[in-house]
């Protein structure tokens, strides 16, 4: 493992090229820390806490985050590809997602509101039991991915393509949406659309 990363607590600290595959991360804290191309994929972050993070053109696919605090972590061109980050801890969540690739990820049963997942690709992921209240999903893909039992209240969708809500089943009180995306709504309510 690299020496950089044998401590338990870093701060101030902007890593850079870092390749941490499979690698135990478990038990860290990392408080207004960078981390630029690097490649943590597969690594064990458990119980480690992030607060005032970037990660910027990183790859964290198949990391896992169980019992990990993500408190004002934002995620700039990254590829997180089946995380879970429903196993986190839950209290005070605070992440960001810009020009991301996010395929089979699992956000159930978190607190997200006002949560950013702008210009993002969001594919085959699960928003189920989630509050993503006022939350801005602008400009990004969402192919596959399901919202169950969410809270869509005043979240933003504008620009999005290929998202699949279902008014009946989530609550969507002002959810912003525009066309011609906006159409595929209709489809809950037993129109044909042509």
């Amino acid at each position: 493992m690299i020496d950089v990363l044998y401590e338990s607590e870093y701060e101030d600290i902007s890593f850079t090229h870092i390749k941490a595959i499979s690698q135990d991360l478990t038990n860290k804290t990392f408080t207004n820390c960078q981390f630029t191309n690097c490649d943590f994929s597969q690594s064990d972050f458990s119980s480690t806490t992030f607060e005032d993070c970037l990660f910027k053109e990183c790859n964290l696919s198949l990391s896992q985050f169980n019992n990990s605090k993500l408190r004002t972590v934002q995620f700039e061109n990254c590829k997180l590809l089946g995380i879970t980050f429903s196993k986190i801890d839950a209290f005070i969540i605070a992440m960001n997602f810009k020009d991301c690739l996010l395929q089979n990820c699992n956000f159930s049963d978190l607190s997200l509101k006002k949560g950013l997942f702008q210009r993002c690709k969001i594919l085959e992921s699960d928003f189920v039991n989630t509050d993503l209240s006022e939350s801005d999903f602008t400009y990004s893909i969402l192919t596959g991915t399901k919202f169950i039992n969410s809270n869509l209240s005043k979240a933003n969708f504008s620009f999005a393509k290929d998202y699949e809500i279902n008014p009946l089943e989530n609550k969507t009180i002002k959810t912003i949406v525009t066309l011609p995306d906006a159409v595929s709504l209709l489809k809950h309510f037993g129109f044909a659309i042509k």
